[in-house]
């Protein structure tokens, strides 16, 4: 059955694309589960594989590799729905912050001081034993923790030919690893923090290609790698991909405007978006759907304390709406966030918005391109004084229409009319 799943979201793709009209995906900052800001310098321990020893040293090196991450969190989107996508590059409007924030000490220097102070090398210490060792190293925090998995090998089939009701014979792998992390105080030898996590992954081949089936321990260890990025999301701050559902203003004389922002969003020019997206605000501020939308802007470039103000806006309005809620939240933590990065020197650099109140004026696109030259006249009429000669391709600012002719604003306060012939 579960091989005919693919087949079914093939036929439903095309028809459920038009729903995502409205969605803008990005990286943002994002603070951890439970902040701990005062941490400076961290060990981590070999974690204890239970089901297999042979990888205890894995889930250490997965998540010290997270923590001196200078991007961690950020990654370039893989192929979705079968392989249908193709990768896309992660993108974040965030400026100036690097995720690389503690000193982390080498699993061989922990490794040497066990051996040393002749500790069990098995990773089953206790927490006072490993704070012992964190002293030792001048360590803030020592990470331990263990992990188990488990396996099936399921026997399928799946069907090639509807019409001839012909199979092919298949084989589907899944591993699901457990893993619970501490975080040990090396001052007081207490226990400061603890994740428990679950990660599964599966793979799947048919008839001749079953012998490159993955192997229990390839996804056990990417079972690894996914619980150790919940283990440095837990107290880490980093990046995680948002998808923004922004919504759809229907009032007929944003909706042309609204859709451009949107655009300009998922083309990277924020510079664009904004103007629209604020000066909509200014025309109708008591409209939730418009203040959520400038909230999204403002968070997508780490720019918390404006996010929250216009998410507090959109949820006061419309205080049914979840999303809004939810938005409140992540601005609130992301307050703190900026305030810890400042702390340690590492601020978010600013993004320069600005309002503009003339953006939702109507605009005309001319004809051609930078090469050609459109007359603008004085009058409606071609037989009038040229006034100017502008470049195919550029926007104007839309003030009437007198018959065949589009009154336009030109640079110096001042006006012409472009025949309609000239006009996109």
């Amino acid at each position: 059955m579960y091989f005919r799943l693919a087949f079914i979201l093939l036929l439903i793709i095309p028809f459920t694309s038009f729903n995502y009209a409205q969605r803008v995906e990005c990286f943002v900052l994002k603070a951890p589960e439970k902040p701990f800001y005062d941490i400076k310098k961290i060990g981590v321990l070999e974690f204890n594989c239970i089901t297999n020893n042979r990888l205890n040293k894995l889930m250490t090196d997965y998540i010290v590799a997270d923590l001196v991450n200078q991007y961690r969190g950020i990654y370039d989107k893989k192929a979705q729905f079968f392989g249908i996508q193709t990768g896309k590059e992660g993108k974040t409007f965030v400026k100036g912050v690097k995720t690389d924030f503690y000193q982390v000490v080498e699993r061989d220097q922990v490794q040497k001081v066990l051996r040393e102070q002749r500790f069990s090398l098995s990773g089953a210490l206790d927490e006072s034993s490993a704070a012992e060792v964190g002293k030792i190293l001048g360590l803030d925090v020592i990470i331990m923790g263990n992990v188990s998995y488990t396996h099936i090998t399921e026997k399928g089939s799946s069907i090639l030919g509807i019409a001839t009701n012909t199979k092919s014979t298949c084989l589907k792998r899944t591993v699901t690893a457990n893993g619970t992390m501490k975080i040990i105080s090396v001052e007081t030898a207490q226990v400061v923090g603890t994740k428990s996590a679950q990660a599964s992954f599966y793979d799947n081949k048919c008839d001749d290609q079953r012998s490159g089936l993955k192997s229990v321990v390839q996804l056990a260890e990417m079972c690894m790698k996914k619980l150790a990025r919940e283990f440095s999301d837990y107290f880490t701050p980093g990046y995680e991909l948002i998808v923004y559902n922004l919504e759809r203003v229907k009032l007929k004389k944003f909706k042309q405007r609204a859709r451009e922002a949107v655009e300009y969003v998922k083309n990277g020019d924020l510079d664009r978006a904004f103007p629209i997206a604020y000066a909509m605000y200014e025309a109708d501020s008591y409209n939730p759907k418009i203040a959520y939308n400038l909230g999204a802007l403002y968070e997508m470039v780490g720019a918390y304390e404006q996010a929250l103000e216009f998410y507090n806006i959109a949820y006061e309005i419309d205080f049914t709406n979840s999303k809004y809620k939810d938005a409140i939240e992540r601005a609130k933590k992301g307050i703190l966030l900026a305030a810890y990065l400042d702390g340690i020197g590492r601020p978010i650099q600013p993004y320069s918005f600005t309002g503009d109140s003339d953006a939702l004026i109507d605009r005309v696109q001319m004809k051609g391109n930078s090469a050609d030259r459109i007359s603008v006249y004085a009058l409606p009429n071609k037989k009038s004084e040229v006034l100017a000669k502008i470049p195919g391709g550029i926007e104007l600012k839309l003030i009437g229409k007198s018959g065949e002719f589009y009154k336009v604003q030109l640079r110096g306060n001042k006006t012409g009319f472009v025949h309609s012939g000239d006009i996109k």
